[in-house]
Protein backbone atom coordinates (compact mmCIF):
# COMPACT_ATOMS: atom_id res chain seq x y z
CA UNK A 1 0.00 0.00 0.00
CA UNK A 2 2.53 2.40 1.15
CA UNK A 3 4.77 1.30 -2.34
CA UNK A 4 1.22 2.23 -4.08
CA UNK A 5 0.85 5.57 -2.53
CA UNK A 6 4.64 6.49 -3.29
CA UNK A 7 4.19 5.92 -6.73
CA UNK A 8 0.87 8.04 -6.66
CA UNK A 9 2.58 11.12 -5.39
CA UNK A 10 5.46 10.73 -7.73
CA UNK A 11 3.44 10.41 -10.37
CA UNK A 12 1.50 13.48 -9.45
CA UNK A 13 4.61 15.67 -8.87
CA UNK A 14 5.65 14.67 -12.75
CA UNK A 15 2.57 15.93 -14.24
CA UNK A 16 2.18 19.04 -12.09
CA UNK A 17 6.42 20.04 -13.32
CA UNK A 18 5.23 18.54 -16.88
CA UNK A 19 2.19 21.14 -16.72
CA UNK A 20 4.87 23.49 -15.08
CA UNK A 21 7.30 23.60 -17.88
CA UNK A 22 4.40 23.49 -20.66
CA UNK A 23 2.68 26.10 -18.89
CA UNK A 24 5.79 28.19 -19.14
CA UNK A 25 6.64 27.74 -22.99
CA UNK A 26 3.02 28.59 -23.70
CA UNK A 27 3.64 32.18 -22.00
CA UNK A 28 7.47 32.24 -23.35
CA UNK A 29 5.86 31.48 -27.09
CA UNK A 30 3.26 34.14 -26.93
CA UNK A 31 4.91 37.21 -25.67
CA UNK A 32 8.08 36.57 -28.61
CA UNK A 33 5.80 36.05 -31.44
CA UNK A 34 4.98 38.76 -34.04
CA UNK A 35 1.71 39.63 -33.00
CA UNK A 36 3.66 41.49 -29.71
CA UNK A 37 5.66 43.61 -31.92
CA UNK A 38 9.07 42.83 -29.54
CA UNK A 39 7.04 44.36 -26.84
CA UNK A 40 8.15 47.81 -27.34
CA UNK A 41 6.09 51.06 -28.09
CA UNK A 42 5.59 51.41 -32.13
CA UNK A 43 2.15 50.07 -32.83
CA UNK A 44 1.12 49.21 -29.25
CA UNK A 45 3.93 46.38 -28.24
CA UNK A 46 4.05 47.50 -25.12
CA UNK A 47 0.16 47.46 -24.39
CA UNK A 48 -0.52 43.72 -25.82
CA UNK A 49 2.06 42.44 -23.92
CA UNK A 50 0.65 44.29 -20.76
CA UNK A 51 -2.82 43.27 -21.71
CA UNK A 52 -1.81 39.75 -22.37
CA UNK A 53 -0.23 39.28 -18.91
CA UNK A 54 -3.22 40.88 -17.55
CA UNK A 55 -5.56 38.14 -18.98
CA UNK A 56 -3.62 35.05 -17.77
CA UNK A 57 -3.30 36.46 -14.32
CA UNK A 58 -6.86 36.57 -14.08
CA UNK A 59 -7.42 33.20 -15.89
CA UNK A 60 -5.46 31.82 -13.03
CA UNK A 61 -7.45 33.30 -10.80
CA UNK A 62 -4.58 35.84 -9.44
CA UNK A 63 -6.29 39.07 -7.82
CA UNK A 64 -5.68 42.71 -7.85
CA UNK A 65 -3.58 44.50 -5.34
CA UNK A 66 -5.98 46.00 -2.88
CA UNK A 67 -8.81 48.01 -5.01
CA UNK A 68 -6.16 49.34 -7.54
CA UNK A 69 -6.46 47.45 -11.02
CA UNK A 70 -4.13 45.48 -12.77
CA UNK A 71 -2.80 48.28 -14.90
CA UNK A 72 -0.34 50.67 -13.42
CA UNK A 73 -0.32 53.85 -16.39
CA UNK A 74 2.64 56.00 -16.30
CA UNK A 75 3.88 58.93 -19.41
CA UNK A 76 7.43 58.00 -20.97
CA UNK A 77 8.94 59.48 -23.73
CA UNK A 78 10.89 57.10 -26.63
CA UNK A 79 11.82 57.67 -29.98
CA UNK A 80 10.55 54.78 -32.41
CA UNK A 81 12.06 54.20 -35.42
CA UNK A 82 9.41 53.21 -37.83
CA UNK A 83 11.37 53.18 -40.64
CA UNK A 84 14.78 52.01 -42.40
CA UNK A 85 16.86 51.44 -45.77
CA UNK A 86 20.80 51.33 -46.29
CA UNK A 87 22.35 50.75 -49.24
CA UNK A 88 25.88 50.50 -49.97
CA UNK A 89 28.34 50.38 -53.27
CA UNK A 90 26.00 51.41 -55.57
CA UNK A 91 22.55 52.30 -56.30
CA UNK A 92 21.96 49.29 -58.07
CA UNK A 93 23.18 47.14 -54.78
CA UNK A 94 19.86 45.15 -52.70
CA UNK A 95 18.94 47.10 -49.47
CA UNK A 96 21.18 45.87 -46.58
CA UNK A 97 19.56 43.28 -44.12
CA UNK A 98 18.35 45.03 -41.11
CA UNK A 99 18.97 43.67 -37.44
CA UNK A 100 21.12 40.84 -39.52
CA UNK A 101 23.58 43.04 -41.90
CA UNK A 102 23.30 46.71 -39.89
CA UNK A 103 20.73 48.61 -37.37
CA UNK A 104 19.64 51.80 -36.69
CA UNK A 105 20.43 53.55 -33.63
CA UNK A 106 16.71 53.96 -31.88
CA UNK A 107 18.06 57.64 -31.00
CA UNK A 108 18.26 58.65 -34.83
CA UNK A 109 16.14 61.10 -36.46
CA UNK A 110 14.57 61.22 -39.56
CA UNK A 111 16.68 61.68 -42.83
CA UNK A 112 16.99 61.30 -46.17
CA UNK A 113 20.53 60.77 -47.20
CA UNK A 114 22.45 60.01 -49.90
CA UNK A 115 26.54 60.04 -49.68
CA UNK A 116 28.61 59.55 -52.81
CA UNK A 117 32.67 59.44 -53.17
CA UNK A 118 32.93 60.67 -49.29
CA UNK A 119 36.15 59.79 -47.44
CA UNK A 120 34.61 59.10 -43.63
CA UNK A 121 36.80 61.13 -40.66
CA UNK A 122 38.24 57.97 -38.03
CA UNK A 123 38.60 59.06 -34.51
CA UNK A 124 42.20 58.80 -32.36
CA UNK A 125 40.65 57.56 -28.90
CA UNK A 126 44.23 57.86 -27.66
CA UNK A 127 44.67 61.96 -28.89
CA UNK A 128 45.00 63.81 -25.61
CA UNK A 129 43.35 66.93 -27.96
CA UNK A 130 40.43 64.80 -29.23
CA UNK A 131 37.97 67.12 -27.19
CA UNK A 132 39.81 70.12 -28.05
CA UNK A 133 38.92 68.94 -31.92
CA UNK A 134 35.43 67.98 -32.08
CA UNK A 135 34.82 70.82 -34.87
CA UNK A 136 36.28 68.26 -37.51
CA UNK A 137 33.25 65.99 -37.37
CA UNK A 138 30.47 68.47 -37.49
CA UNK A 139 28.46 67.77 -40.95
CA UNK A 140 30.93 64.95 -41.07
CA UNK A 141 30.68 61.41 -41.94
CA UNK A 142 32.51 59.52 -38.92
CA UNK A 143 33.55 55.76 -38.88
CA UNK A 144 34.53 54.12 -35.71
CA UNK A 145 35.55 50.08 -36.32
CA UNK A 146 34.99 48.40 -33.09
CA UNK A 147 37.82 46.05 -33.57
CA UNK A 148 40.21 48.83 -31.90
CA UNK A 149 37.37 50.75 -30.07
CA UNK A 150 35.58 49.62 -26.85
CA UNK A 151 32.29 50.56 -27.24
CA UNK A 152 32.06 52.13 -24.02
CA UNK A 153 34.47 54.90 -25.14
CA UNK A 154 32.28 54.98 -28.29
CA UNK A 155 28.97 55.50 -26.47
CA UNK A 156 31.08 57.86 -24.02
CA UNK A 157 32.08 60.12 -27.44
CA UNK A 158 28.49 60.22 -28.99
CA UNK A 159 27.40 61.71 -25.22
CA UNK A 160 30.07 64.28 -25.59
CA UNK A 161 29.41 65.02 -29.59
CA UNK A 162 25.66 65.70 -28.26
CA UNK A 163 26.76 67.68 -25.74
CA UNK A 164 28.87 69.81 -27.75
CA UNK A 165 26.40 70.27 -29.93
CA UNK A 166 28.30 68.72 -32.81
CA UNK A 167 26.04 67.33 -35.57
CA UNK A 168 27.64 64.49 -38.09
CA UNK A 169 26.04 63.99 -41.12
CA UNK A 170 26.57 60.60 -40.13
CA UNK A 171 27.65 58.40 -37.41
CA UNK A 172 29.25 54.80 -38.84
CA UNK A 173 30.39 51.69 -36.16
CA UNK A 174 31.61 48.79 -37.61
CA UNK A 175 31.45 45.65 -35.93
CA UNK A 176 32.68 42.00 -36.55
CA UNK A 177 29.86 40.94 -34.09
CA UNK A 178 26.59 40.61 -34.21
CA UNK A 179 25.13 43.77 -33.68
CA UNK A 180 22.83 45.04 -31.16
CA UNK A 181 20.05 47.52 -30.94
CA UNK A 182 20.15 50.43 -28.28
CA UNK A 183 16.26 51.78 -28.20
CA UNK A 184 15.69 55.39 -28.14
CA UNK A 185 15.79 57.11 -25.19
CA UNK A 186 16.32 60.42 -26.79
CA UNK A 187 16.14 61.73 -29.98
CA UNK A 188 19.26 63.16 -31.72
CA UNK A 189 19.97 65.36 -34.09
CA UNK A 190 22.16 63.09 -35.91
CA UNK A 191 21.55 59.87 -37.66
CA UNK A 192 23.78 56.76 -36.27
CA UNK A 193 24.20 52.88 -37.78
CA UNK A 194 25.96 49.97 -37.16
CA UNK A 195 27.32 47.72 -39.72
CA UNK A 196 28.41 44.03 -39.56
CA UNK A 197 31.08 43.46 -40.78
CA UNK A 198 33.83 45.36 -42.92
CA UNK A 199 31.98 47.10 -45.20
CA UNK A 200 32.90 50.63 -45.69
CA UNK A 201 37.05 50.51 -46.21
CA UNK A 202 38.80 54.54 -46.83
CA UNK A 203 36.21 55.41 -49.05
CA UNK A 204 32.31 55.45 -49.09
CA UNK A 205 31.83 55.00 -52.74
CA UNK A 206 28.04 55.07 -52.88
CA UNK A 207 25.44 54.95 -49.39
CA UNK A 208 21.93 55.56 -49.62
CA UNK A 209 20.10 55.82 -45.93
CA UNK A 210 16.58 56.53 -45.61
CA UNK A 211 14.83 56.63 -41.90
CA UNK A 212 11.88 57.15 -40.64
CA UNK A 213 11.13 58.25 -36.27
CA UNK A 214 8.98 59.33 -34.73
CA UNK A 215 9.66 60.99 -31.52
CA UNK A 216 6.34 60.79 -28.52
CA UNK A 217 6.74 62.81 -25.23
CA UNK A 218 3.89 61.54 -22.50
CA UNK A 219 3.25 57.98 -24.27
CA UNK A 220 1.25 56.60 -21.74
CA UNK A 221 2.54 52.36 -20.97
CA UNK A 222 2.09 50.77 -17.63
CA UNK A 223 2.84 48.13 -15.04
CA UNK A 224 0.96 45.06 -14.34
CA UNK A 225 0.23 44.08 -10.40
CA UNK A 226 -1.41 41.43 -9.24
CA UNK A 227 -0.91 39.77 -5.39
CA UNK A 228 -2.16 36.29 -3.90
CA UNK A 229 -3.09 37.30 -0.20
CA UNK A 230 -1.64 35.09 2.30
CA UNK A 231 -3.24 32.99 4.88
CA UNK A 232 -1.74 34.17 8.09
CA UNK A 233 0.16 37.13 7.57
CA UNK A 234 -1.27 39.08 5.22
CA UNK A 235 0.37 42.54 5.40
CA UNK A 236 3.65 40.85 4.94
CA UNK A 237 4.71 40.85 1.44
CA UNK A 238 7.48 38.78 -0.90
CA UNK A 239 7.60 40.66 -4.32
CA UNK A 240 8.80 39.59 -7.79
CA UNK A 241 9.56 41.51 -10.11
CA UNK A 242 10.17 41.07 -14.33
CA UNK A 243 10.27 43.47 -16.92
CA UNK A 244 8.30 42.58 -19.96
CA UNK A 245 8.96 45.64 -22.27
CA UNK A 246 11.67 44.69 -25.16
CA UNK A 247 13.26 46.58 -27.88
CA UNK A 248 10.17 46.76 -30.34
CA UNK A 249 10.29 46.56 -34.08
CA UNK A 250 11.30 48.63 -37.51
CA UNK A 251 9.05 48.22 -40.10
CA UNK A 252 7.54 45.06 -41.15
CA UNK A 253 10.48 43.06 -41.33
CA UNK A 254 12.77 43.60 -38.20
CA UNK A 255 11.39 42.78 -34.66
CA UNK A 256 13.41 41.98 -31.54
CA UNK A 257 11.70 39.06 -29.83
CA UNK A 258 13.28 39.28 -26.39
CA UNK A 259 13.00 35.46 -25.81
CA UNK A 260 15.87 35.65 -22.90
CA UNK A 261 15.52 39.42 -22.26
CA UNK A 262 13.26 38.94 -21.11
CA UNK A 263 10.40 36.99 -21.68
CA UNK A 264 11.71 34.20 -20.23
CA UNK A 265 11.89 36.12 -17.20
CA UNK A 266 7.92 37.28 -17.61
CA UNK A 267 6.98 33.36 -18.26
CA UNK A 268 8.63 32.74 -14.63
CA UNK A 269 6.42 34.65 -12.99
CA UNK A 270 3.09 33.87 -14.39
CA UNK A 271 3.96 30.26 -13.65
CA UNK A 272 4.55 31.14 -9.99
CA UNK A 273 1.46 33.37 -9.98
CA UNK A 274 -0.76 30.27 -11.32
CA UNK A 275 1.39 28.22 -8.60
CA UNK A 276 0.59 30.59 -4.93
CA UNK A 277 -3.12 30.67 -6.50
CA UNK A 278 -3.76 26.95 -5.88
CA UNK A 279 -1.15 26.96 -3.17
CA UNK A 280 -1.19 30.22 -0.99
CA UNK A 281 2.03 31.15 0.92
CA UNK A 282 1.12 32.11 4.69
CA UNK A 283 2.70 35.41 3.14
CA UNK A 284 1.12 37.73 0.47
CA UNK A 285 2.81 37.36 -2.92
CA UNK A 286 3.14 40.01 -5.61
CA UNK A 287 3.90 40.45 -8.85
CA UNK A 288 5.19 43.25 -10.18
CA UNK A 289 5.26 43.04 -14.23
CA UNK A 290 7.42 46.53 -15.37
CA UNK A 291 8.18 48.38 -18.41
CA UNK A 292 10.27 50.98 -20.00
CA UNK A 293 12.70 48.85 -18.64
CA UNK A 294 15.13 49.39 -21.22
CA UNK A 295 14.64 52.77 -21.08
CA UNK A 296 16.35 53.83 -17.77
CA UNK A 297 13.87 51.43 -15.32
CA UNK A 298 11.13 53.80 -15.90
CA UNK A 299 8.73 51.27 -14.86
CA UNK A 300 10.25 50.05 -11.71
CA UNK A 301 11.31 53.88 -10.61
CA UNK A 302 7.52 54.70 -11.21
CA UNK A 303 6.40 51.68 -9.32
CA UNK A 304 8.84 52.55 -5.74
CA UNK A 305 7.49 55.57 -6.54
CA UNK A 306 3.98 54.80 -6.28
CA UNK A 307 3.47 51.47 -4.39
CA UNK A 308 0.39 49.88 -4.29
CA UNK A 309 1.84 48.72 -0.99
CA UNK A 310 3.49 49.56 1.82
CA UNK A 311 7.43 48.74 1.03
CA UNK A 312 8.25 48.58 4.20
CA UNK A 313 6.07 45.45 4.51
CA UNK A 314 8.31 43.68 1.96
CA UNK A 315 10.40 40.63 3.62
CA UNK A 316 12.10 40.12 0.12
CA UNK A 317 11.60 41.43 -3.71
CA UNK A 318 13.38 38.96 -6.41
CA UNK A 319 13.80 40.85 -9.97
CA UNK A 320 14.14 37.87 -12.42
CA UNK A 321 15.31 39.28 -15.76
CA UNK A 322 17.24 36.29 -18.29
CA UNK A 323 16.32 32.91 -16.90
CA UNK A 324 15.61 30.82 -19.62
CA UNK A 325 19.10 29.17 -19.11
CA UNK A 326 20.67 27.25 -15.66
CA UNK A 327 23.00 24.83 -16.79
CA UNK A 328 25.88 26.66 -15.19
CA UNK A 329 23.77 28.37 -12.31
CA UNK A 330 22.42 31.08 -11.02
CA UNK A 331 23.03 34.39 -10.13
CA UNK A 332 22.32 36.65 -7.18
CA UNK A 333 23.46 40.56 -7.74
CA UNK A 334 23.54 42.35 -4.54
CA UNK A 335 24.26 39.27 -3.12
CA UNK A 336 27.18 40.35 -0.84
CA UNK A 337 24.77 43.00 0.51
CA UNK A 338 22.07 40.69 1.19
CA UNK A 339 24.45 37.83 3.20
CA UNK A 340 21.40 36.25 4.66
CA UNK A 341 19.47 35.83 1.80
CA UNK A 342 22.41 34.81 -0.04
CA UNK A 343 23.44 31.96 2.74
CA UNK A 344 19.69 30.82 2.62
CA UNK A 345 19.62 30.14 -1.01
CA UNK A 346 23.36 28.22 -0.97
CA UNK A 347 22.23 26.28 1.70
CA UNK A 348 18.86 25.39 -0.22
CA UNK A 349 20.77 24.91 -3.01
CA UNK A 350 23.44 22.28 -1.37
CA UNK A 351 20.28 20.06 0.35
CA UNK A 352 18.77 19.88 -2.91
CA UNK A 353 21.21 20.51 -5.36
CA UNK A 354 19.18 22.55 -7.97
CA UNK A 355 22.25 24.03 -9.70
CA UNK A 356 25.91 23.39 -10.41
CA UNK A 357 26.76 26.57 -9.04
CA UNK A 358 25.65 30.14 -7.25
CA UNK A 359 27.42 33.07 -8.12
CA UNK A 360 27.19 35.92 -5.61
CA UNK A 361 27.55 39.74 -6.80
CA UNK A 362 28.10 43.15 -5.72
CA UNK A 363 25.53 45.86 -5.76
CA UNK A 364 24.45 46.93 -8.93
CA UNK A 365 22.01 49.45 -10.37
CA UNK A 366 21.55 47.67 -13.63
CA UNK A 367 17.53 46.10 -13.48
CA UNK A 368 14.74 46.81 -11.65
CA UNK A 369 15.48 45.41 -8.38
CA UNK A 370 16.90 48.82 -7.81
CA UNK A 371 14.79 51.63 -7.68
CA UNK A 372 13.16 49.78 -4.78
CA UNK A 373 16.71 48.78 -3.21
CA UNK A 374 16.91 52.88 -3.29
CA UNK A 375 14.22 52.62 -0.89
CA UNK A 376 15.67 50.39 1.63
CA UNK A 377 13.79 47.26 0.32
CA UNK A 378 15.80 44.16 0.33
CA UNK A 379 16.26 42.38 -3.11
CA UNK A 380 18.23 40.66 -5.09
CA UNK A 381 18.50 40.84 -8.92
CA UNK A 382 18.34 37.02 -10.50
CA UNK A 383 19.47 35.36 -13.86
CA UNK A 384 20.13 32.28 -14.95
CA UNK A 385 23.35 31.37 -16.61
CA UNK A 386 24.83 28.39 -19.09
CA UNK A 387 26.82 28.14 -22.45
CA UNK A 388 23.59 26.81 -24.23
CA UNK A 389 22.18 30.17 -24.98
CA UNK A 390 23.95 33.42 -25.83
CA UNK A 391 21.77 36.04 -27.56
CA UNK A 392 21.36 39.73 -25.97
CA UNK A 393 19.96 42.53 -27.66
CA UNK A 394 19.93 41.14 -31.12
CA UNK A 395 17.36 39.47 -33.54
CA UNK A 396 19.03 36.18 -32.93
CA UNK A 397 17.07 36.50 -29.35
CA UNK A 398 14.52 34.58 -30.85
CA UNK A 399 13.59 31.72 -28.70
CA UNK A 400 15.60 28.76 -30.91
CA UNK A 401 17.44 26.73 -28.85
CA UNK A 402 16.43 28.43 -25.12
CA UNK A 403 14.76 25.43 -23.85
CA UNK A 404 14.55 26.52 -20.21
CA UNK A 405 17.05 24.19 -19.22
CA UNK A 406 16.58 24.66 -15.59
CA UNK A 407 12.53 26.20 -14.99
CA UNK A 408 11.28 23.87 -12.46
CA UNK A 409 14.55 23.84 -10.19
CA UNK A 410 14.60 27.82 -10.32
CA UNK A 411 11.02 27.74 -9.36
CA UNK A 412 11.46 25.45 -6.70
CA UNK A 413 14.70 27.09 -4.77
CA UNK A 414 12.53 30.53 -4.85
CA UNK A 415 9.72 29.00 -3.21
CA UNK A 416 11.62 26.93 -0.84
CA UNK A 417 13.51 30.41 -0.06
CA UNK A 418 9.95 32.01 0.86
CA UNK A 419 8.85 29.04 2.91
CA UNK A 420 12.21 28.55 5.18
CA UNK A 421 13.10 32.96 5.28
CA UNK A 422 12.01 33.12 8.87
CA UNK A 423 12.48 29.78 10.41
Amino acid sequence: MKIKLLILILLCANLLNAQSYKYAHYCLDSLISKEFKGRGYFEDGDRIAANFIERELIKNGVKTVNDNPYQQKLPININNIELAKLKLHSKDSSFLKLGEEYLVYGSSPSVDLIIENKRPVSVDFNSKKLKEKLDIYDNKVVLIDLKTTDISKVSSFIKLLIEKEITPKLFIIQNSDKIQFPIGRKGNKFPIIQLRGKLIGKKIDYLELSIKSKWEENYKTQNVWAMVEGKSKKDSFFVFTAHYDHLGKIGDDCYFAGANDNASGVAVLLDMAKYYAQNPSDYSIVFIFTTAEEIGLLGSKYAAENPFIDLDKIKFLFNLDMCGTGSGGIALINGKKETKASELFKKINQDKRYFNEIRIGGESCNSDHCPFVMKGVPALFMFTFGCEYNEYHTVYDNGKGLSFTKHLDFCNILKDFIEAYNK
